[in-house]
């Protein structure tokens, strides 16, 4: 549920259902020290939702007056771990990713013979009238890989690190009708959105049976798939995103209170991948939220079934671009005003056989 604002107008779409499921199957039936594998399946949403901004005064006096997008990004891992003894496992999953894409921008381009003495063409602008660029969801199918290995240390302390690559992803391609916007200008559009590949390390202290604590940091490679874009049949050859690299800041607690029951809570940061002055180029995609903090507890059900239950928030951040140029006041209007936040609430049902 992620309430945002451009330039205080809500989005119209805040609420999304992401689905997951997964098996795993250990031969032996035990967490022991003998050498063996662990085989598993998982299906889940990765990454996606979207926006929904229509208003007459959206961009205030700017050209754009709707913008809509709707991203999907599922991901399929078959894989298995490997045992080797009582202090080192590792693992291997391939990853098969479904990716769908939607987008909508609607502009009014007003008479400016008024303004500047001369007809709209005469200067270079887009003839007045109401223009809509619109991209029905296209299908994308891609590859990836996930490693990792968990060492213990000692009784107290693990140590965990994993390697996600990149997802290689098909192109999207829409079939478009050129003319009916400003951004469209042939019969086909085609954009290639990888997933970034990722690099994580953890470190867990047990220092007392019922209490484990974790730190963790992440480096996210987003300048390599989100900086410029390669794109066909818009104006420009790419489309100039910007997202820079993150490094993702992590603590959590884990807390077995009885036998049936174990809380956790956690809190990570991680500065916004998109800055001020490229929030243009991401309004359909404003991802700039920093700061989480959660909470979340596995209750159990008998001898073969548990419940987990969290939530997540992630606190209110904004930003703010003054558009500079003429062109960017002219499509967005004198300012560019972002402001989200976001809750997550999750259950998850386990039975083990």
């Amino acid at each position: 549920m992620p309430p945002r604002k451009l330039n205080g107008h809500k989005s119209d779409s805040n609420l999304f259902m992401v689905p997951a499921a997964g098996f795993a199957y250990n031969p032996l039936g035990c967490n022991c020290g003998t050498p063996h594998f662990v085989f598993g399946l998982g299906m889940y949403g990765v990454s996606g939702m979207g926006v929904d901004w229509s208003d007459n005064q959206l961009t205030n006096s700017g050209w754009l007056k709707k913008a809509y997008s709707m991203m999907q990004m599922m991901e399929v891992s078959i894989g298995g771990a490997y045992r080797v003894n009582d202090q080192l496992s590792i693992g291997f999953a391939p990853v098969f990713v479904y990716q769908a894409l939607q987008m909508e921008f609607d502009w009014d381009v007003p008479d400016y013979s008024g303004v500047f003495g001369a007809p709209n063409t005469a200067l270079g602008l887009p003839a007045p009238g109401q223009y809509d660029d619109s991209l029905d969801t296209a299908n994308a199918y891609g590859v990836g890989f996930d490693i990792g290995t968990v060492y213990k240390l000692s009784d107290m302390i693990m140590l965990g690190f994993v390697y996600k690559s990149k997802r290689w992803m098909q192109k999207l391609e829409w079939n478009t009708r050129p003319g009916s916007g400003l951004m469209i200008v042939k019969d086909k559009v085609k954009m290639r959105l990888d997933m970034p590949q990722q690099i994580a390390f953890g470190i867990n202290f047990r220092p007392i049976e019922s209490l484990r604590l974790e730190a963790d940091v992440k480096w996210i490679n987003y300048h390599s798939v989100m900086n410029e874009v390669d794109v066909s049949g818009l104006p420009q050859s790419t489309w100039n995103f910007h997202w820079h690299n993150q490094w993702v800041f992590a603590l959590g607690a884990e807390y077995q209170a009885t036998k049936s029951l174990t809380l956790r809570a956690g809190f990570n940061y991680a500065k916004s991948p998109i800055k001020d002055d490229d929030l243009n180029a991401n309004i359909v995609s404003p991802a700039i939220v920093q700061t989480h903090a959660t909470v979340g507890a596995t209750i159990g059900l008998g001898d073969h079934m548990e419940l987990s239950l969290a939530y997540a928030h992630a606190f209110e951040h904004k930003q703010s671009y003054k558009n500079k140029t003429q062109k960017e006041q002219m499509m967005y209007g004198p300012e560019t005003k972002i402001k989200m936040h976001q809750d997550t609430v999750a259950a998850q049902l386990t039975y083990m056989f």
